[in-house]
């Protein structure tokens, strides 16, 4: 059955129940044309018996009819007695026809109509002598009539007793048959639902077993293949689900050749491209700090240019390499249990420089809860979004480093002035290449890298990240990390230290 495709097995499990239910209904038929073919011969036996009672009757009444109007005279009795007697003829006519199918009956209906029509004959001799001598009473000859209708009508009651007790003898298994049709009605009717119920179970048994059972695997093989987890063993068979699954491997070889693939060329371009151009960048710094003679304002300014370039470059090859280890789930997390504020103050020290040039304050709050994470990597967010925030808040802007406490995790928010980001492209902005159209967003140069990143370090953390914002309202990106899992004492609140008392405020560009 293996080889067989799905519309085959379809039409095998939904056949085998409609093969038994017709079986059950041909057998119910069959049982009830036995019942009705029981009730006909019942209703002929009983016939038969009112037709030789019929005989037996009308044969006294015509004898019956002769006396009276050998005494009497009266022409009425002639008329009964005629009319009797095509009763006898009608009688034995319909017992021959009810009796032509069964060979014992027939022979028994044989010997009544010999009697009977001698019986009649005998009658019908002594009715023409009284009728003869009508001014006389027949009383002479009665005896001899009495005895010529005995010697005819006595043989013709015994042969009718003698069908009467074999009919008398099917009459008396009517109720044990009609019992024992009960019986096999009965039977018959449990034994089918108990075959149809049977016949549904195992359809579905093979159902579950060759069918439902491979499209979990399948199932399993399509989520597994989502996330890039190996695929369960290969489907036997050659129908529709085996072939598919064959498919789905196939497709699961391609992308690990794709993912191969692309793998080395990320590797190669760390290899082939970093190396030069920290070279040229290793140059272009030489030139700045005059080791190769001085510049001219303008060959310096050009200089400055190319470096800064080179730099976005190696900077956007790191980003490709960091993105490449963790969706290859090679990154390695070094977690511990650390306090918030170092962190925070070591990716606010990172972005001194770029805050620098456009005089931004960056506030940030006291709270120093422990969380459980890998030190460098919540930096690197942090320096991320801050540096997001930077570049997009007007001169002599505010961005507010904020911490909240949610159950097992703390909320960690950059909450900048800047253009803001339409309700469109809140989800845009954590895909990798993606950058949101407007004037206003171009002059960052990043490489939309940046927060595919962030994102996906957070992830890795068993956190969220997300961002709410309004365009022209600026933006408050948020992630959420897990807190240490220490004693009561070791989870509280802690503050940090600064020369600025509650609120510790970098200011970058003053004096």
């Amino acid at each position: 059955m293996m080889r067989l495709n799905l519309k085959q097995k379809g039409l095998i499990i939904v056949s085998v129940p409609l093969i038994f239910e017709a079986a059950f209904i041909l057998s119910l038929f069959l049982a009830l044309e036995d019942a009705q073919e029981k009730v006909r011969k019942e209703t002929k036996s009983r016939l038969v018996l009112q037709e030789v009672n019929n005989i037996s009757k009308n044969i006294f009444d015509s004898a019956s009819h002769l006396v009276t109007w050998n005494f009497t005279h009266k022409r009425q009795e002639l008329q009964k007695f005629d009319k009797t007697m095509l009763g006898i003829a009608d009688s034995i006519d319909n017992l021959k026809a009810m009796s032509a199918d069964n060979p014992v009956r027939r022979e028994h209906a044989k010997k009544l109509e010999f009697h009977g029509k001698a019986t009649m004959r005998n009658l019908i001799a002594h009715r023409e002598k009284m009728v003869g001598d009508s001014t006389h009473v027949y009383t002479p000859n009665f005896q001899e009539f009495r005895r010529d209708f005995n010697a005819e009508f006595d043989p013709f009651l015994k042969e009718a007793q003698i069908l009467a007790r074999e009919e008398e003898s099917v009459q008396q298994l009517v109720p044990q048959a009609e019992e024992a049709r009960k019986t096999s009605l009965r039977i018959l009717l449990l034994t089918g639902f108990g075959i149809n119920i049977a016949a549904a179970v195992f359809g579905a048994m093979i159902f579950n077993r060759d069918i439902s059972s491979r499209l979990s695997v399948l199932i399993e093989n399509s989520q597994r293949m989502a996330i890039g987890k190996e695929l369960l063993g290969r489907i036997s068979g050659q129908d529709e689900v085996a072939l598919l699954d064959k498919v789905f491997h196939n497709m699961s070889e391609s992308l690990r050749l794709a993912e191969a693939t692309k793998r080395e060329f990320v590797q190669m371009i760390s290899h082939d491209l970093r190396t030069p151009l920290t070279a040229i960048l290793g140059t272009f710094e030489l030139l700045v700090s005059g080791a190769y003679g001085k510049l001219t304002p303008r060959g310096h300014t050009r200089v400055i240019d190319a470096e800064r370039e080179s730099e976005r470059l190696i900077s956007m090859i790191n980003e490709l390499l960091d993105i490449d280890k963790l969706e290859s789930g090679n990154m390695q997390l070094l977690r511990d249990d650390c306090q918030l504020q170092p962190i925070f103050r070591r990716a606010t020290e990172a972005v001194q420089v770029i805050a620098e040039t456009r005089q931004v304050k960056i506030e940030t709050t006291q709270y120093n809860p422990i969380v459980n994470v890998d030190e460098d990597r919540i930096v690197q967010i942090i320096i991320n979004l801050l540096g997001n925030a930077v570049k997009y808040s007007p001169e002599g802007g505010l961005i507010k480093i904020d911490a909240v406490e949610e159950r097992d995790f703390v909320r960690i928010d950059v909450i900048d002035q800047g253009p803001g980001i339409p309700k469109k492209d809140k989800k845009l902005v954590f895909e990798r290449f993606k950058q949101i159209e407007g004037e206003e967003y171009k002059r960052s140069g990043s490489s939309g890298l940046g927060l595919a990143i962030c994102k996906s370090l957070v992830e890795s953390h068993g956190g969220v990240i997300g961002v709410d914002s309004e365009a022209g309202k600026g933006s408050r990106f948020w992630f959420t990390i897990k807190k240490a899992k220490e004693t009561d004492n070791s989870i509280e609140e802690r503050t940090f230290e600064s020369p600025a008392g509650a609120l510790e405020s970098l200011t970058i560009g003053d004096d």
